[in-house]
């Protein structure tokens, strides 16, 4: 059977996806828990012996609409040049939760993925919240705690009030969906974005 390219591109989006979300360990498990859709049908799609099939995307886009425009059409984002955050920009979405918002400063903050990511929200919440704990979050399982929150805007204060109230005032920080207030950010405090590179950089590193 002949598999149209676009099909396996797809394919080839989603498997990125789940290994930068889902840890090695119990990923087909959870995967077929969260979707309804047999875990042996992920492991098998996984191992490249199928392609993505059309209620595997359905789920990924619903659960995680975030992703939605890479995974179906290999855009990373809507353009916007000299775009200054680590993470792909972002979009707004009915149904938005402050949980939502929160994972893409997580993403923009740290530089792990999956189990690495999980230990190192570990780590920098002193133990205080689990690795168990923060997958949840990550995998869009549970709503995050206080002590989440307010982990994540100390180390990306300029986010605060976006992930709060999904926008941002002229003068409470930044609203990284929103071209007007990042580039008017940029230019109040075009320190930051350098320091946030070198951030990126040593984080990188120390992961390696």
């Amino acid at each position: 059977m002949n598999k149209l390219g676009k099909d396996v591109n797809v394919s080839q989006r989603l498997r990125e996806l789940i290994v930068e979300r889902y840890p090695a360990r119990g990923r087909f498990t959870a995967l077929g828990q969260l979707s309804e859709i047999n875990a042996n049908r992920w492991k098998n799609f996984y191992y490249q012996k199928q392609e993505a099939a059309a209620d595997m995307v359905e789920f990924w886009c619903k659960k995680y609409p975030m992703d939605e425009r890479w995974l179906t059409t290999g855009i990373r984002a809507p353009a916007q040049d000299g775009y200054p955050f680590a993470a792909p920009v972002p979009m707004n979405w009915e149904g938005q939760t402050i949980g939502d918002r929160l994972v893409w400063v997580i993403k923009e903050w740290a530089a792990p993925r999956a189990e690495q990511l999980f230990a190192y929200l570990e780590e920098k919440s002193a133990g205080q919240i689990s690795a168990a704990e923060w997958s949840r979050v990550i995998l869009r399982l549970d709503e995050p705690s206080l002590a989440m929150v307010q982990l994540v805007c100390k180390a990306r204060p300029i986010f605060t009030q976006w992930v709060l109230l999904g926008w941002a005032s002229k003068s409470g920080g930044v609203d990284p969906t929103d071209a007007t207030s990042v580039e008017l950010y940029k230019k109040r405090y075009p320190g930051w974005f350098e320091k946030r590179e070198v951030e990126q950089m040593q984080n990188g590193n120390q992961e390696d």
